[in-house]
């Protein structure tokens, strides 16, 4: 009699409150022919809860023994991922002041950096005389700090940041559904932050 065929797609980061433990159905997708097989794998237990805040990581082959030790007859194949990354976490009370302190705080430096870069840049390249060029060339009088041009100018600024970071202003929905530079960024940034957290604990495994 063959052996039957379980996969697991294993998720690459769950995460898990304190004292909790984690079952095969928390960090995976469980596909298998046999009903009462895929339901005995996914309630194997493959983490004890703890009541530390930490990351810490299962491997796909710990996970593997640990199903083999449970149920006979089955070949285990893992998709995705070789290790999930868990983050043990309590329950956080929300701070409804404090987070609108901290994105106010956060939105004024960001803005006032910006500020900062913008007339820094505009001094370096002489932004004002290019104005005056302008205005001059377009209607034959001088002009200092052309109001017409510098106004609309530095709206342009704005409209062009937003748009870029937004795709409000596409016309295509499918555009419209896609992340900004901002979300791609930050995506980037947390897998990266995963992937040092992971291979940190690796390497303290192996001491």
């Amino acid at each position: 009699m063959d052996n039957e065929q379980v996969y697991i797609s294993l998720e690459t980061k769950y995460s898990v409150d304190l004292n909790t433990h984690v079952y095969v159905k928390d960090v995976g997708e469980v596909y298998c022919g046999d009903g009462a097989i895929k339901q005995k794998v996914e309630n194997i237990r493959i983490y004890n809860g703890t009541d530390k805040e930490q990351y810490d990581y299962v491997s796909g082959t710990e996970i593997t023994t640990k199903i083999l030790d449970k149920v006979e007859d089955i070949n285990i194949n893992i998709i995705g991922g070789p290790d999930v990354l868990l983050e043990i976490k309590g329950q956080e009370e929300p701070k409804i002041i404090f987070n609108v302190l901290k994105i106010a705080f956060v939105v004024i430096i960001l803005f006032l950096g910006a500020a900062m870069a913008i007339i820094n840049f505009h001094e370096d390249v002489n932004m004002k005389s290019s104005l005056e060029k302008i205005y001059y060339i377009v209607t034959g009088q001088k002009k200092e700090n052309p109001l017409i041009l510098t106004i609309p100018f530095s709206i342009g600024i704005g409209l062009g940041m937003f748009s870029f970071f937004s795709r409000i202003f596409s016309f295509s929905k499918r555009r419209r559904q896609e992340p900004g530079p901002m979300e791609v960024e930050l995506y980037l940034y947390d897998k990266d932050l995963e992937d040092h957290i992971l291979n940190e604990l690796k390497q303290k495994d192996k001491l």
